[in-house]
């Protein structure tokens, strides 16, 4: 009686257990945080690529933060202002992002219908690289001295010349 009462016990107790993971295993997706930046740091003015999974065939809008001191016409996405995109079957979409001032930047993806958030990224605008500073002039110039060379072979060529006909003459 007791190792039945017992046996009972247990398996209540590993109902109890199970039961909440047979819940979240019901087959629906989690999409947060399900996107992905190409490149976290680009340049200005170049394009990366904004790739986020959600809901199939569902209206997806990317949103762009800008710092306070970037103005909104320094975001481009696709060539466009439209910050709203279609996922295909798979729950896939993919926006093309060009930044165009320095700054650090919050793309937010949601959910049109639902207004669930699907993505949450930072990117990282860095300003325009200094141009490099000239380098010191090192070495010398070389035409003088190559001048001097040459004038120097040409009045030793002379000389030899000049020996070799005077040797002649007195022989």
């Amino acid at each position: 009686m007791k190792t039945r009462r017992a046996f009972v016990v247990a398996a209540a107790a590993a109902a109890l257990v199970l039961a909440p993971s047979a819940a979240f295993g019901y087959g629906a997706e989690n999409y947060q945080d399900k996107g992905t930046v190409s490149d976290t740091t680009p340049a200005t003015g170049e394009a990366f690529k904004v790739t986020v999974k959600g809901p199939a065939n569902t209206n997806v809008t990317l949103t762009i933060t800008t710092p306070g001191s970037v103005p909104v016409d320094a975001v481009t996405i696709a060539g466009t202002k439209s910050f709203s995109k279609l996922t295909d079957a798979a729950g896939k979409a993919v926006f093309s992002v060009t930044l165009a001032q320095p700054g650090t930047f919050s793309l937010v993806v949601t959910d049109s219908a639902s207004g669930a958030v699907l993505s949450t990224q930072a990117v990282t605008v860095a300003g325009a690289a200094a141009a490099p500073a000239a380098l010191s002039s090192t070495g010398s110039d070389a035409l003088p001295i190559a001048a001097g060379a040459g004038a120097l072979l040409a009045v030793g060529a002379g000389a030899i010349v000049i020996a070799r006909r005077r040797s002649e003459v007195r022989a």
